[in-house]
């Protein structure tokens, strides 16, 4: 009986030790680190309007996507605006205004993160939740 109770004092002392653990250290979702600061204001589907530096999607400062059967890559820095439609299979479609005035057209993976810096912590939001991003 003792070592049954021994051995459940030690569990417990286990699960509430690693429950602690996880209070400390860094704060969920870090911006990653890039060579440019992209500043951009991100618009999602119920029209919060997020102001955002250090911008990346997936931790590369360029949109990258299909344009009919393959994948193009077109940096942050030489576009104006990105508008985002509703999901559709693994894609989201996009249209690109760049800075040049040219319009392009790319589908977006799904599971495409876009991180940013709010100023006051760290933001994260996947493609099919974003509607517009207007690049500063």
């Amino acid at each position: 009986m003792r070592n049954l109770m021994t051995a459940a004092l030690v569990l417990l002392t286990a699960a509430v030790l690693t429950a602690m653990a996880s209070l400390g250290g860094a704060p969920e979702g870090e911006v990653p680190k890039t060579d440019e600061n992209i500043k951009v204001q991100v618009t999602d589907r119920s029209g919060m309007k997020v102001e955002l530096t250090r911008f990346s999607m997936d931790g590369k400062v360029f949109l990258e996507g299909k344009r009919g059967a393959g994948v193009m890559s077109v940096y942050f820095h030489d576009l104006r605006e990105v508008g985002f439609g509703p999901a559709s299979g693994d894609t989201v479609p996009a249209e690109l205004q760049l800075k040049s005035g040219l319009r392009l057209q790319l589908g977006i993976r799904t599971g495409a993160v876009f991180y940013g810096d709010t100023g006051v912590g760290a933001y994260q939001i996947s493609a099919p939740d974003v509607n517009r991003i207007h690049i500063h």
